[in-house]
């Protein structure tokens, strides 16, 4: 019998998925505001890569683990 992984569907497994995507928009923001914007570079607005990175292990962590599958 194959052993089956399931995917965990509750909202903190949910939330940690939503790095990587939600790192990559800020990054191309980010990127969209230094060039079209004569006032900011990317140099000076990077640190909002690490608020964003906040935030999201913020929601994540306070996130309802109902309904968790696995360890």
């Amino acid at each position: 019998m194959a052993d089956q992984k399931t995917r965990c569907t509750c909202a903190r497994c949910r939330m940690s998925g939503l790095m990587g995507p939600v790192i990559l928009i800020t990054i191309g923001a980010l990127f969209l505001i230094g060039q079209y914007s004569g006032r900011y570079t990317f140099g000076q607005l990077w640190p909002v890569i690490l608020i964003v990175i906040g935030l999201v292990k913020v929601l994540e962590s306070t996130a309802s683990t109902e309904g968790h599958t696995g360890s």
